[in-house]
């Protein structure tokens, strides 16, 4: 069952019914040649998704009956925030955006650290592979992007407002303290998850995350990993 994108104006819950304009209505009926009677899902991307079934369609829209209103649809029951340094090749930024968001984080802020290489991202370009991957994942929500870089104080001070407990991804953190074994601590916890840039944090950076903001310091094992696998891997052990 493909899933769709809907806008919240064009959700009538009385009528049980919703509608798919533009690009949605295109792809649903043209490109994948849906009938009246085909089941779908769309997702309003603020929470909820309807399980629905093809009305009537025309070139421009697709008039839909709501069956089944299911709220957090495909979302994980842990807030997650990913804290990530911008990646200075392109394509490997939007490939943790796409796998970021299919392992189920809330939102992600990119920051600027000390070994940083690149000072800006496409926001636009951005958004639409979040969208792809909300569409492809089959999610309620649409992680927030953060639509500029912060430096890794600003982070850390908005993460611990939030409420959240801070987990900072090193390499040279004691193998012992993995992150595996940090999360057994932190049950039913929103978290930050912190990931360096390519050529990771800086002692100083560490040592301020940990002393001002309460930091753990935390491991992914031996093995030196890229930017963007760190951040995957964290993703999928803290919401597994």
């Amino acid at each position: 069952m493909e899933c769709f994108i809907v806008e919240p104006a064009d959700i009538d819950l009385e009528q049980r019914q919703l509608l798919l304009r533009g690009d949605e209505a295109h792809h649903a009926i043209r490109s994948l040649r849906l009938i009246s009677g085909d089941e779908l899902l769309a997702t309003d991307l603020i929470g909820t998704c309807y399980h629905c079934r093809l009305s009537s369609s025309d070139k421009q829209e697709a008039i839909c009956t709501i069956d089944k209103v299911l709220p957090n649809f495909g979302e994980p029951s842990r807030d997650v925030l990913l804290i990530q340094a911008l990646i200075s090749q392109p394509a490997r930024w939007e490939f943790l955006l796409e796998k970021a968001t299919e392992l189920g984080v809330k939102a992600i802020q990119p920051i600027a650290t000390e070994r940083t290489e690149r000072a800006s991202f496409k926001l636009d370009r951005s958004e639409r592979i979040l969208r792809a991957a909300v569409k492809q994942t089959k999610r309620a929500c649409l992680p927030m992007l953060t639509n500029s870089l912060s430096s890794l104080r600003e982070a850390l001070s908005s993460a611990l407002n939030q409420g959240r407990k801070v987990i900072l991804l090193h390499e040279e953190a004691e193998v012992t303290n993995s992150l595996h074994h940090c999360m057994s601590a932190l049950e039913n916890v929103s978290l930050a998850i912190v990931v360096g840039p390519e050529g990771g944090f800086t002692n100083e950076e560490v040592q301020m995350a940990r002393d001002k903001f309460g930091a753990e310091i935390a491991s992914l094992g031996p093995r030196r990993l890229r930017a963007e696998t760190a951040a995957i891997a964290a993703l999928a052990i803290v919401t597994a």
